[in-house]
C-alpha cells in the first residue's frame, strides 16, 4: 500500500503539468521548495533515528512531520521531473532556466538520498546488536554487516559529493545493488512485503536520481552552480 501511494503521488505530481503551463519563476520556486522539504526530512530523520529522544510527543511530531513532508516532496518531485522532460523535448524552452531547474531538482534528490543512507548507516551502528541478530538469522556473517554499513555511508557521501566529483551515478548504482540484496534477503527469509517497503521506496528514489543525472547530462548544466534566491531569472 505504501509503495502504491508513493507511485501515485509521483504520477499525480507529474500530471499537474498538464493542467496549465506554469511560468518559469513558479517552477523555480517549486524547485527551491523541494530542496527545503528534502532538508527538513533529512533533519527530522536524523533527529528521530540517531538522537536518543525520550519525549513521546517530540517523536510523534517528528514522525508526523516526516510523513506529510514526504507526501509534498513526492508530489513536487513528480511535477519537476515531468516538467524537465517536457522542457527537454520542447524547441521553445529557455535553456538557461531549464538548467537551473534541473540543478535545483538534483540538489533536492541528492540531499534526500545522500543523507538517508548516511542516517541508515548510523542507525545500524546505534542498533548493532539487533542488526547482528538479523544478519545471523539471515545467514550472513557479522563482518558483512560492517561491509554494508561502510558501503551505505560511502554511497551516501558519494551522492552528496556529485556536484564536486561527479560520483553520483556510480554511488547511486552501488546503493541500488545493496537494496537489491536487501530485497533478496527479505524474500529469502519469507518476510512480509511490508518489510520491504522502505527498500523499494529507496530503490525507486535512486532510480529517479539516475534519471535526473541523465537529464543533467542532456542539459549539461554547470557543476556546483546552485542558483541563489537573488539570481536574475530569465524572462517569462
Amino acid at each position: 500500500m505504501e509503495i502504491l501511494k508513493f507511485i501515485v503521488l509521483l504520477i499525480v505530481g507529474g500530471l499537474l503539468n498538464f493542467i496549465g503551463k506554469a511560468k518559469f519563476k513558479s517552477v523555480h520556486n517549486l524547485a527551491w521548495a523541494y530542496i527545503l522539504i528534502a532538508a527538513l526530512i533529512s533533519t527530522s530523520s536524523w533527529l528521530f533515528y540517531c538522537v536518543n529522544i525520550n519525549n513521546s510527543s517530540v517523536t510523534h511530531f517528528l514522525l508526523t512531520q516526516i510523513s506529510w513532508l514526504q507526501v509534498l516532496g513526492r508530489l513536487l518531485l513528480g511535477y519537476l521531473l515531468v516538467y524537465i522532460f517536457l522542457a527537454l523535448t520542447s524547441s521553445e524552452t529557455d535553456e538557461a532556466g531549464l538548467k537551473k531547474v534541473i540543478t535545483l531538482t538534483l540538489w533536492g534528490i541528492t540531499i534526500l538520498t545522500g543523507f538517508s543512507f548516511i542516517v541508515e548507516s548510523f542507525w545500524k551502528d546505534e542498533n548493532f546488536c539487533r542488526m547482528c541478530h538479523i544478519f545471523n538469522t539471515s545467514g550472513y556473517p557479522v563482518w558483512f554487516l560492517y561491509v554494508v554499513m561502510i558501503a551505505e555511508g560511502l554511497g551516501g557521501l558519494g551522492v552528496l559529493l556529485h556536484f564536486k566529483l561527479k560520483t553520483g551515478p556510480i554511488a547511486a548504482a552501488g546503493l541500488m545493488l545493496i537494496l537489491i540484496g536487501a530485497l533478496y534477503t527479505h524474500n529469502h527469509n519469507n518476510d512480509p512485503l511490508s518489510a520491504s517497503y522502505t527498500a523499494i521506496a529507496e530503490f525507486i528514489t535512486l532510480a529517479l536520481l539516475q534519471v535526473t543525472y541523465y537529464f543533467e547530462q542532456l542539459a549539461n548544466p554547470r557543476p556546483m552552480h546552485l542558483p541563489l534566491a537573488g539570481d536574475s531569472l530569465p524572462s517569462e
